[in-house]
C-alpha cells in the first residue's frame, strides 16, 4: 500500500518501515511477549486512532528525503527518552541497549570504543558505519581496538536521532556495512536556545592491588539561533576522566627457569640459568587458556581529556531544502604515568623488571616466586602520553529539488593533523632508567563526497520509487615510530619504521522500489565499487639493508553487489524479505601497516583480497498500540573473511590479519516494546540475540573448522522499564546481560576473570532524573544514577568498570 506508515515511540525507540527499538530479556522474553500481545489485542481495537497519532514521530530524514532503507532492519533512538535510563557520558552509550550490537567501551572516555553488530565483532571495525548528519565518523583506516569510530567528534546533547541499520541491505551502503550502519541525527535551532549541564563520575576500584576511588567530570555549553532562513550552532564539550588500569601485567610461569620463554619486545635472548631473583607480593594467576601464571602489576590509571569545539551554520534555500556547514576541532590527551609492581625483593624493594642492575644485560633475569620462574620485560612498566589534534570539515544539501525529486549530498574531510604517542622504554623508577623511549607518529586523513537523487513518484507512476547516487572515499594511512634518547623531551633521534598507504573507491548504486498490489512492494538494487590501493608500503630499519624497504605495487577491484526484498504489510502486520551480497575491500592497516614498538606488535598482509558473504534477513513485527513486537531472522555466509587476531604475550600485543576461508551466522532478534504497559506509567522494553557464529571451513588451517567466532556472544539480553513517579520526576533500572566468548580463534581461552579472556556478565544500572520547576523560561534537571550496581568484576580483554556513580545537573533555555 503506497505511503503507508506504522509508526511508534517507545522508551526512546521507534519502530518505522520495520524500524525497531530492542531490549532483551532471555527466558522471560517469549512469555513475556505473549501475555502482552493477548492483553493488547483487544485494546487495539478500542484505541482511539489519536492515541497512535500522539506519539508518532517523523524524523528530519523522513521529513527531507526519501526512505532509502526500507529493505534494512532498523530503528530509531530517541535521545531524550533514552537519556531517562542511560548514564550517558559520550555519544555511543545511547547505542547500549539496542540489539545485537555490542560496544566495547572499557571506561569512559576510552578511544578505542569499538563497535560491533550482528555477527561482525568488536575487533572488526571495519564491517560497522557511524555518520553524524552524513559525515562518516568510523575510521576507514584502522581496524580492532585502534579502529573504533570518533565519537568524541559529536557530544551527546547535540544528538537528536539515532537510526541504526543491520546489514548491507540498502545499496546506499558499501560492504563496510556487514554488520551495519548507525547516522546520527542532529538539529538546527528553530529560535535562540542555550543548554549547559556538568556531570562528575565516580568509580569505586578494589582489583589487582589496588583500591581507590577514581573520578572525572564533563561538561557543555552550547547556544544557537535562527535569523529567518540562516541558523547557527555552537558548541564546547570537556571530558576530564580517570579509568581504571587497562593492562594488568601478567605472563606465564614456569616450574624451571630452563623452561621459560626468554622473547620479548626485544626479540629472542638467552636466559641465564643462574640469574634469578626470589621475589614476593606478586599473585598466581592462570592464563587464558588456563596455564599456570603471574600477576605482577599494571600499566597505571588511564587518564583521558577530550575538548571538542563545533560551529555548525545552516541555511534554508526553501522550506524543503536545507544546507549546513560543520567545523569541529579535538584536542585529546592521554596518559598513563603511575604503572603499579607488585614484585617485591627480599629486602622489600620495588623491581621494576629488566635489566637488572648487576646483571649481564645481555641475558634475561628469571624471578622466583615461590618456586614458579618468570619473567618482566624492559617495557612491562614504562609510561606513555598521547595526543591528538584533529579537524573534521562537513557541508551538505539536503531536501527537494523539485515536485517529486530530493537531494542528498555530503562532502566531508577529517584530519588527524596530530597524532603522538610518546613511551618511555623503562620506568622512571628503575634504577637504569636513561630516560630513552620511543615516539610514534601517525598521520591518518580521509576525505568523502556522496550524492544521492530519489523520488517517490519515479516515471509519474506513484507506485515506484527510485534512488540512485555516486561515492568516493580516499583514505590515507603513515605511521613511523622513532628511537628517542629522551622521551621527556619527545626527541626524534632515529627512524625505527614506516609503513602505510592509501586506498581510494568510487561507487556508483541505485535501487528501484515497486508497490505493485496494496501492502505488497518489492525492491532491487546494487552498487558497483572501484577499489585502489595507492602508495602501500613497508619499511622496518632494523633489519637488513637489503631487506629494509618493501614498496607495493598499486592495486584496483571491482566487484557489483546486487539486493532486492519483498514485503507484505497488512493491516498492522509486517512481513519483510531481504537478500543482499557484498563485498568488503581490505583497509590500509590490515595491508600495509606493520611496526613495532615497546608494548605492541602489528603484522600486516599486503596480498588480502576482499571479503564476500551473502546475507539474509526474514522480519515479522506486529504493531500495538504505544508499542510493537517485533523478530528478525537473519543468516549470513562470508567467505574470506578477515580474521584480526590479537594476542598477549607478555606485555606485548601482537595483531596479525588473515582470511578465513568460510563463516557462517545464524541468529535471531527478539523483541518487545511497549510505553505505558497496560496503562500504567512504566514504559517497558526487552529485546534479545540468539546467535552462532562458527568457521564452516578453512583449508588455511583446518583445525579452525568448526570453531566458533571470536568475540560474537550466543546470547545478549537488555531489557529496562522506565517508572515516571512523577510527570517530572522518572526512575529506571535497566539490565544488559551477554554471554561469554572466545577471544582466540582457535577457542583455546577458556579461563575467566583474567586478562586476555571475555566473561559472562550481568550489568545492573540505576538511574533517577526530576525536573525542577521552570523559572523564566530556565528549565533545569538534576539526575543520579549507578552503572554496575552489583560491582561485578568482568573482562573483556581488558577489565570492565566496577560500580560507577554519576550526578548532573542541566540547564535548558
Amino acid at each position: 500500500m503506497a505511503g503507508k506508515d506504522y509508526s511508534t515511540t517507545c522508551s526512546g525507540f521507534s519502530a518505522k518501515y520495520g524500524r525497531a527499538k530492542i531490549y532483551p530479556v532471555t527466558v522471560v522474553l517469549p512469555g513475556i511477549m505473549g501475555l502482552s500481545i493477548s492483553a493488547q489485542a483487544l485494546e487495539t481495537k478500542s484505541t482511539d486512532n489519536a492515541s497512535l497519532e500522539a506519539v508518532e514521530v517523523v524524523s528530519e530524514e523522513t521529513g527531507l528525503f526519501p526512505q532509502t532503507a526500507k529493505a534494512t532492519p532498523s530503528y530509531e533512538i530517541e535521545t531524550k527518552e533514552v537519556e531517562k535510563f542511560v548514564n550517558a557520558t559520550t555519544v555511543e552509550d545511547y547505542l547500549r541497549y539496542a540489539p545485537s550490537i555490542n560496544i566495547r567501551k572499557r571506561y569512559i572516555g576510552d578511544p578505542n570504543g569499538s563497535l560491533g553488530m550482528r555477527g561482525s565483532n568488536v575487533f572488526q571495525t571495519a564491517h560497522t558505519m557511524v555518520f553524524a548528519d552524513g559525515m562518516p565518523l568510523h575510521n576507514p583506516l584502522r581496524t580492532t581496538f585502534n579502529g573504533a569510530p570518533r565519537w568524541s567528534m559529536v557530544s551527546p546533547n547535540e544528538v537528536a536521532t539515532a537510526d541504526v541499520l543491520y546489514g548491507p541491505f540498502s545499496a546506499q551502503y558499501d560492504g563496510h556495512s556487514f554488520g551495519g550502519v548507525v547516522n546520527l541525527n542532529t538539529n538546527m535551532p528553530e529560535k535562540f536556545e542555550a543548554h549547559m549541564d556538568a556531570m562528575g563520575m565516580f568509580q569505586t576500584m578494589d582489583r589487582g592491588g589496588r583500591k581507590q576511588t577514581l573520578e572525572g567530570y564533563k561538561t557543555n555549553i552550547s547556544a544557537g539561533d535562527r535569523f529567518d532562513k540562516f541558523s547557527i550552532f555552537g558548541s564546547y564539550n570537556r571530558l576530564d576522566n580517570q579509568g581504571q588500569p587497562m593492562t594488568p601485567r601478567t605472563t606465564a610461569s614456569r616450574s624451571s627457569q630452563n623452561a621459560l620463554d626468554t622473547r620479548d619486545s626485544r626479540g629472542v635472548i638467552t636466559t641465564d640459568v643462574n640469574a634469578t631473583i626470589p621475589v614476593h607480593d606478586a599473585k598466581f594467576e592462570p592464563q587464558p587458556n588456563g596455564t599456570n601464571g603471574v600477576y605482577y602489576g599494571d600499566d597505571g590509571i588511564a587518564r583521558t581529556v577530550t575538548d571538542l569545539y563545533k560551529v555548525k551554520m545552516g541555511y534554508d534555500f526553501t522550506p524543503d531544502l536545507q544546507g549546513r556547514f560543520t567545523v569541529a576541532y579535538e584536542e585529546r590527551t592521554g596518559e598513563t604515568n603511575d604503572p603499579l609492581s607488585l614484585i617485591k625483593d627480599a629486602n622489600g624493594n620495588t623491581l621494576w623488571g629488566e635489566p637488572v642492575i648487576g646483571r649481564n644485560p645481555s641475558t634475561t633475569t628469571a624471578y622466583n616466586l615461590n618456586g614458579r620462574y618468570f619473567l618482566v620485560p624492559t617495557s612491562a612498566f614504562s609510561v606513555s602520553e598521547s595526543e591528538r589534534q584533529a579537524i573534521n570539515l562537513g557541508l551538505g544539501l539536503k531536501g527537494k529539488i523539485s515536485d517529486d525529486w530530493s537531494i542528498d549530498t555530503n562532502a566531508s574531510y577529517y584530519d588527524a593533523f596530530n597524532d603522538t604517542t610518546v613511551t618511555s622504554e623503562l620506568n622512571p623508577n628503575h634504577p637504569m632508567n636513561q630516560n630513552r623511549g620511543q615516539v610514534t607518529d601517525l598521520d591518518a586523513w580521509w576525505a568523502n563526497y556522496d550524492i544521492k537523487l530519489a523520488t517517490d513518484n519515479f516515471l509519474d507512476n506513484k507506485d515506484l520509487s527510485f534512488m540512485g547516487g555516486y561515492q568516493f572515499n580516499h583514505a590515507s594511512l603513515n605511521n613511523k615510530v622513532y628511537n628517542s634518547n629522551n622521551y621527556l623531551g619527545g626527541s626524534k633521534d632515529s627512524l625505527s619504521s614506516d609503513s602505510g598507504g592509501d586506498t581510494q573507491t568510487n561507487s556508483v548504486f541505485s535501487q528501484l522500489e515497486w508497490r505493485f498490489l496494496p501492502d505488497w512492494a518489492i525492491m532491487a538494487g546494487a552498487r558497483v565499487d572501484n577499489w585502489q590501493t595507492i602508495n602501500g608500503h613497508v619499511y622496518n630499519y632494523s633489519l637488513a639493508p637489503a631487506l629494509r624497504e618493501q614498496d607495493y605495487s598499486d592495486r584496483d577491484a571491482t566487484r557489483i553487489s546486487p539486493k532486492a526484498s519483498l514485503e507484505y504489510s497488512p493491516d498492522v502486520w509486517t512481513f519483510r524479505y531481504s537478500f543482499s551480497k557484498a563485498y568488503r575491500f581490505p583497509i590500509a592497516e590490515e595491508m600495509f601497516l606493520s611496526n613495532s614498538t615497546f608494548n605492541s606488535r602489528s603484522v600486516s598482509y599486503p596480498g588480502l583480497g576482499p571479503e564476500n558473504g551473502y546475507f539474509h534477513n526474514f522480519m515479522v513485527q506486529y504493531d500495538i498500540p504505544r508499542g510493537f513486537v517485533r523478530a528478525d531472522f537473519f543468516y549470513d555466509l562470508i567467505n574470506d573473511e578477515i580474521a584480526n587476531t590479537v594476542q598477549n604475550f607478555g606485555n606485548v600485543a601482537v595483531t596479525t590479519f588473515q582470511p578465513i576461508e568460510q563463516t557462517e551466522t545464524i541468529g535471531v532478534d527478539l523483541t518487545f516494546q511497549q510505553n505505558e504497559v497496560f496503562g500504567l506509567p512504566v514504559d517497558f522494553m526487552v529485546n534479545g540475540t540468539f546467535m552462532n557464529k562458527q568457521i564452516v571451513k578453512n583449508s588455511r588451517n583446518s583445525d579452525l573448522a568448526g570453531n566458533e567466532w571470536d568475540r560474537i556472544p550466543k546470547l545478549q539480553v537488555n531489557t529496562s522499564a522506565t517508572y515516571h513517579i512523577l510527570p517530572v520526576w522518572d526512575f529506571s533500572a535497566a539490565v544488559r546481560y551477554r554471554s561469554d566468548v572466545f577471544q582466540r580463534l582457535d577457542n583455546s581461552d577458556t579461563e575467566a576473570n583474567v586478562f586476555g579472556g571475555t566473561d559472562e556478565y550481568t550489568f545492573v544500572d540505576l538511574k533517577t532524573s526530576y525536573q525542577l520547576p521552570e523559572y523564566h523560561n530556565l528549565k533545569s534537571t538534576i539526575s543520579a544514577g549507578i552503572d554496575n550496581v552489583l560491582n561485578v568484576d568482568v573482562y573483556e580483554n581488558h577489565p570492565f568498570p566496577q560500580r560507577t556513580y554519576f550526578v548532573k545537573a542541566s540547564l535548558d533555555y
